[in-house]
């Protein structure tokens, strides 16, 4: 279910024109990796995307205000600019319309957006190594503290086997409880 706003249209020329976020819309910006998983959530309650596929990002479009306070995702609101594709434009490399706008009908529901975008994001982590964000991600380290919570390390499948094989604290500590007994002997 999209939400209807004030009519507004992409570029009917054939060229790419900057807009003002915060009019009539704000573009919640996502990597497109988290992108494909939130429209695959989404199906057909999605209104327009943007999809940037040199940038890697997609852009939704929401009322604006509508995302304001959130943390997850980049909202781009009054004094940012948002590169728009011509209506025409709806595929192909750089800047196109991953899912087209219709007449008044361009915005996506902000309560819908935000779960869909929860939700895939926690499919998704960076690699530690190479930073990129993958959806097949290979856990390769434990990291523990004495003051802080512990967390897992993610790697993609790629670079992966680049990471030293973790050793496991229990076999750790039972080895040196092993040694201490032999020294006692």
């Amino acid at each position: 279910m999209t939400t209807r706003s004030l009519p507004w249209r992409p570029p009917s020329s054939g060229e790419i024109e900057t807009q003002p976020a915060g009019d009539r819309w704000d573009a919640v910006r996502v990597p497109s990796l988290i992108g494909e998983r939130a429209l695959t959530l989404l199906g057909d309650d999605s209104g327009a995307v943007i999809a940037d596929s040199h940038g890697a990002v997609w852009y939704w479009l929401v009322a604006p205000g509508a995302a304001s306070d959130w943390t997850l995702c980049r909202v781009l609101s009054a004094g940012s600019y948002v590169a728009v594709p011509p209506a025409h434009r709806t595929g192909g490399s750089g800047l196109h319309w991953r899912v087209a706008p219709t007449p008044g009908d361009y915005l996506t529901d902000p309560d819908r957006l935000h779960a869909a975008l929860l939700a895939a994001a926690q499919a998704v982590k960076p690699c530690q190594r190479c930073d990129r964000l993958t959806d097949r991600p290979v856990a390769v380290a434990e990291v523990h503290g004495a003051s802080t919570p512990g967390r897992t390390v993610y790697a993609c499948p790629d670079c992966a086997p680049h990471f030293p094989k973790q050793l496991d604290p229990l076999e750790q500590a039972a080895a040196g409880r092993r040694a201490l007994e032999g020294r006692a002997r």
